[in-house]
Formats: structure tokens, sequence, C-alpha cells
């Protein structure tokens, strides 16, 4: 017989165990309180190591082979009734495969095409109906554009609030009519003007459906009220990383949270910060609710970010309390075997007192498919404080539903568990180090904490540091690999290879091989980050610089940490001296620069660098007519994350992520001679990177 919440199958089958030796057979049975404990644990971490197992025998007061039996039942459980589920859910669905395969079969056995034995159309006849379908296209054509610049205007007079459903949808209807129109065919599915269905949407909205889209925000805002200002209540900490998380006991009890995902392997993971950081409140709001300026506020974070849908009052954010947005975004962090996270989200400005902004996201079903979705946003958000010296206080708060689709590699699991994945510090990590880049960034003085002797002005300076923020973008944006051909063959001891063909400006035409490979290192990230940072063992590791001495030209300061700066690297070939030493020769015609952007923060950091020659160097600086955009450029590089097991980059392991991209061909017509060789070749070469890194590391090889 089945039992998922008493444990007591996990009792009897250790009982079984013990009474081997004894000869017996001796029952025994958790306690209520032994029972809630285990199953509040199983909901963080499914699989407990050692260390965890033993504290749960001390909390708990059971023996060790008690609690490693009850898991392993547990997950077995699991299981199970995970595969039923699929298995009556693929079982129904074949039902409906076979009925409509036997209406089709039945449908296309009675089908006739008797001969009307009429005279074919002549020339004429087939002349006067083309006029006719010309005609009703353009007819259709003129009622479609009438009834979008209706719903144009209709969705500007909207605000959010009462007013939202004071519009009869009669009244909708009327006007609609008034065009010539019957409104029952508008919501026919073959309509030439209905919502597209690939992602991300962007449909016209109806006023059912911003009535609805006003209500969840409105849900949304309240619930994150009584989560920031009643944390006694609703707050624990971790057992796993001791970071805030919230009690889905009371939580259930105050939201009527109703679960999304069904499976059992689908989780929830919940978490909050605060943090001081040096903007001004209004401007911070006006980047949230700006989807690309809210992607460059969270390059490391937000992959993608589109707005839809624009609702409620148009008043600047000082004299405003409610503003709507509908946007979709990806977004992804630290490896390609971490798979991205895709929200269609509301997103609600509201200022709830003089000073003080509350921005809540929640998902919401309106042209969206949750059936086939992996994560669901639960209200989520910030608070902006205003503070005296153009500063601002936001707390941050994060909760989401995570189903079993989302299949991340084994070395990420435990990170991901944790607050530390995607969860509120690092949102506010990134906060806080953007906001000092973008204050650093904005000086157009040279700053004495910066030397160079290549950067001049303080306008050279700027572009520079545009430069090394677009490469970080680049960078971040090429480990999802998705949308490219992928060779998952070589996905061996945490190694992905795919390629593809660019087009646009701002990398080289032509065929570009990424890879990428993760790896755990038993060092704290700072200790790892340090290492690669230096520059006398670069050529142990860097195909760049293998044979070189590299030296460093120009340094600019990107955060108050000197661990977050952009540099200017000269690698210059050597020649060897009668000692045998290799010493970098007197010319600097032969010599090539490298664009390197390094950060750390409170749970890692990174380290990008891209190969640029002098002449597009000197373009970056002086500007030339040429858009910082426009300008061609390749990063590869590191991703220093902390394991998860610490609460800090200072103590615990590392998971280190190296991704190279190289560019194969510049002929864009050579993509079908790309063979499996090309791939292996790329393969090689960053495995044995990888091999040379541990080497400088002194880690032994776990692969």
């Amino acid at each position: 017989m089945e039992n998922y919440g008493s444990g007591s199958s996990c009792n009897e089958q250790y009982a079984s165990e013990d009474s081997k030796q004894s000869g017996k057979r001796t029952g025994h049975r958790h306690t209520p309180q032994q029972i809630q404990g285990l199953e509040a644990f199983f909901m963080e971490c499914p699989h407990p190591d050692e260390a965890q197992r033993q504290q749960l025998c001390e909390e708990l007061k059971l023996g060790l082979n008690q609690v490693k039996f009850w898991f392993q039942n547990k997950r077995t459980q699991c299981k199970v009734q995970e595969e039923k589920a699929g298995n009556l859910s693929l079982r129904g669905q074949n039902e409906i495969l076979k009925s409509e395969n036997e209406a089709m079969h039945e449908a296309l056995s009675s089908v006739l095409c008797p001969d009307c034995g009429g005279p074919p159309f002549g020339r004429e006849e087939r002349a006067l109906n083309f006029q006719k379908l010309l005609l009703e296209n353009a007819r259709l054509k003129e009622q479609r554009d009438k009834i979008s610049h209706f719903l144009s205007n209709m969705s500007k007079r909207l605000t959010v609030g009462g007013s939202l459903a004071s519009v009869p949808t009669q009244h909708i209807f009327d006007q609609i009519s008034s065009y010539g129109i019957n409104p029952s065919t508008m919501f026919d599915p073959s309509s030439s003007f209905g919502p597209p269905t690939s992602q991300p949407i962007q449909p016209q909205l109806f006023q059912m459906d911003v009535s609805l889209l006003s209500e969840t925000a409105a849900s949304a805002v309240e619930e994150l009220k009584r989560l920031f200002f009643t944390e006694e209540q609703f707050w624990v900490k971790s057992s796993i990383d001791g970071t805030d998380v919230i009690d889905s006991e009371n939580y259930e009890k105050f939201s009527n949270a109703v679960k999304k995902f069904r499976s059992m392997s689908a989780h929830v993971e919940s978490s909050k910060d605060v943090t001081v950081v040096p903007i001004e409140a209004t401007n911070l709001i006006e980047m949230f609710l700006d989807a690309e300026k809210w992607k460059e506020l969270f390059p490391t974070m937000v992959n993608q970010a589109k707005t839809l849908h624009v609702l409620g009052s148009e008043l600047p954010i000082r004299e405003n309390c409610n503003i709507l947005r509908v946007m979709w975004e990806q977004l992804h962090i630290l490896s390609p075997l971490v798979p991205p996270r895709e929200f269609m989200i509301v997103r609600c400005c509201q200022e709830i007192s003089k000073g003080l902004w509350i921005i809540a996201d929640v998902s919401h079903n309106v042209y969206f498919d949750f059936v086939n979705a992996s994560c669901y946003k639960r209200p989520s958000g910030c608070l902006i404080q205003s503070l005296p010296n153009a500063q601002s206080k936001v707390m941050w708060i994060e909760h989401v539903e995570v189903g079993h689709k989302l299949d991340t590699h084994k070395i990420f699991k435990e990170l991901l568990s944790g607050g530390s994945g995607y969860g509120a510090k690092r949102w506010i990590a990134t906060l806080e180090r953007m906001c000092e880049r973008m204050a650093l960034t904005s000086n157009l003085t040279l700053p004495a904490s910066d030397w160079s002797e290549v950067i001049r002005t303080g306008e050279e300076r700027r572009r520079v540091l545009k430069l090394g923020e677009r490469m970080i973008m680049n960078f971040n944006e090429m480990l999802t690999m998705s949308g490219k051909v992928d060779f998952p063959q070589q996905s061996k001891c945490g190694v992905r290879v795919s390629m593809r063909i660019n087009l646009e400006a701002g990398q080289p035409r032509g065929l570009i091989v990424s890879a990428a490979s993760s790896f755990p290192i038993p060092l704290p990230p700072v200790q790892v980050f340090d290492n690669l940072r230096k520059l006398d063992p670069r050529q142990q590791w860097d195909v760049l610089a293998y044979g070189t001495v590299v030296t460093e030209i120009a340094r600019v300061a990107t955060g108050s940490s000197e661990t977050n700066c952009l540099s200017i690297l000269r690698v210059h070939p050597t020649q060897e001296e009668n000692n045998g030493k290799l010493v970098a020769e007197d010319s600097d015609k032969g010599d090539m620069l490298m664009l390197q952007d390094c950060y750390m923060d409170a749970l890692g950091g990174m380290l990008v660098y891209a190969p640029m020659d002098m002449t597009t160097m000197d373009t970056t600086l002086t500007g030339a007519d040429v858009e910082i955009s426009d300008i061609p450029i390749l990063p590869s590089g590191f991703i220093i994350s902390s394991d998860g097991r610490r609460s800090t980059v200072e103590d615990g392991g590392t998971l280190l992520t190296l991704a190279f991209q190289i560019l194969v061909s510049g002929n864009t017509n050579r993509a079908r001679d790309v063979n499996e060789n090309s791939v292996n070749t790329v393969s090689t070469l960053i495995s044995s990177t990888v091999q040379r890194i541990k080497g400088l590391l002194n880690c032994p090889d776990q692969c």
C-alpha cells in the first residue's frame, strides 16, 4: 500500500533491516513531529548529504540509517506517484488520438467529389473572380485597421482601478458594430488580426483581459504589502543555507495559494534581502518599468525582456500611483547547464506613501499557456524608499514555483535549491554592483583610482566602459546556447558545444562555435578569482597568451572594490635571451590587445575578455563615427560562483564555468562544411584548458 504522508513504509523498512540480526521482525513508527520535520526538509532538499542527515538525526532524535532509509523510500514513493500520473496522462492523450484517428478515417472514407459536368472557367471569368478577391481583401484590411485604431484608443483611455470595469462590454461591441463589423467574428481563430501563437506574444487586449490583469496586479500588491510589513508571521530561517524563506503553512492560510505544478518534483523558492544603492528612487523605478533598461540593469540575470502592453496612467513617476505593464522576460545565470526561466508577468507600480513605492510582479494566464510553462512567479517584487543624497533603500522578495521540466545539471542543484540561485540575494547583489558602475560611468572626468597609457579623456573612458558592458551582455546571451545547433554528444563531464551563424553587427560575421564547461573547485571563489586575474601565470591556461608576456596598459574602476574593474591588456610576443629566459620583443607591431571586464560580489564573480587589434581599440577610443554597438567583439570568459554550501564567497567551494567563442570561418556559406572534427577540436581545446586551470589551482581531476 502506498503511503506518502505517514512515513510508515520508511519505518517498516528500517525495522526489517534492523531485525535481521535479532531474528525477530519488529516495527518502529516515527512520531508525528519527526515525520513533520522530515517532510519539511524533504520539500527543500530531497537529497541531503551526510552532514545534513547527521543534523536531522540530532534534531529529530533518529538513527542515521532511519533518516537515510526514510529519504530513500520517500524519493521512491514520489517517483512512483509521478510515473503513475504521467501514465494516466499519456493514456488519456492516447485515447484522444485514437478517437481523432478513427474520426479522420471515417471522414476520408466518405469523401466524394463528383464531377459537376459544367464547362471550365474562361479567362474573363477568372479575371472577374480575381478582381472580386482583391476588393474583398481591401475591405477586410480597412476593417482591421479601424478595429486596431479603436482598440488602441480604448486601451489608452482605460486606467488601472475601478474605472476599468466602468466601460460596459456592450458599449465596445456597439462601437465595433458602427464600423460595419460583426463583433462575433473578432473571436474567430481564422481571423487575420488574431493574436500570434509564438512567444513572446503581443496580442490585442480586450476589456475582460484588462480587468483580469488589474485584479491580478492589485491582489499581488496587497499580498506583497503583508509579506513586507509582517515579517515575524510569514518568514522563517532556511535549514539549508540560513536565508529567510516564506513559511508555507502561514502563507497558504492568508493567500489561498494553489500550486500551479502538480508534479512531486516541483518546488517553491522564496527569499528576501535589503540594500541601499546610490541612485534616485524615481530613476530606479523608471528603469524597472522599461524592458531594455531592465535588461541593462541586470545583464547577468535578464537574458531577454520585452514590454507587451502599457496600461494605467501616463503621468510621470513623481505624480503617479498606478502604472501597469505586461512583460515577457527570460532569466538565465551561471552556465549552459542551467536552463533559462521564462515568465509572462504583469508588473504593477504604486506609490503607497510619499517617497515609498512598491513594484509587484506576478505571472498571469492571459494569452499564456501555463500547461507547458516550467516556472510560475508568485507575487514578488521590491519596496523602494527614497533617501537623502540621491540614494534609495530597496527591499526585495522573490517567490517562484518551479516545475519539474527544468532539468538542471546535478552540480548546480544544491545552489539553486537555496536562496542564492535566482533568489533575492542575487538580485540585490547585482543591483548594488550595477548602480555603482552606472555612477562611475556617468563621471566625465578621470578619477584618481584609474590609470592608463591609452585613455586620455573622460569621453574615451565612457566609451570603453560601454564596450565592456556590451561585452558582458553578449557573453551572457551566449551562455544559454538556445536556438542554435547543439552537439549533446559532447556533453561529457559538464562540457557543451554548439554553433551558430552570425550576420548581425557587434560580433564577427561568420560561423561561430561556442563551447562551455562547468566543474567544481574545492577552493573559495575569491581565491579562484584572484588566481585567474594574475597576469604572470596567464600563459599557462589562456590560448591567446601562449608563449607571450601579458601586461596591463589601462585600468578603469567599475565599483568601490578593487576587484571590480575594466582593463586593457597587451599581449607581447617573446624572444629568448642568451640565458634562456623569455622576454617581450621591443617592437609593438605584432602586439595584440585584450579588453577584460571583471567583478566580484556577495555570491561570486565574472572575468570576461575579448581579443582586439590596435585599429579596433583606436576606433573605440576616438569614436570615429562608429557606434559602440557596431564594434565587432567576441567575448570568452569565466563565471565564478559559490557552490551554495556557505553564505559568503570567502568560504565554501566554487562552481567554475569556462566558456569560449571561436570564429571558425568568416564565410557564412560554409556552415555545411563544418563536420564533427571541427566540433571535436573545439571540445578538446576547452577540455585541455580546464585541465590547465585545475593544474594552476592544484586541484585534482574529478572528471
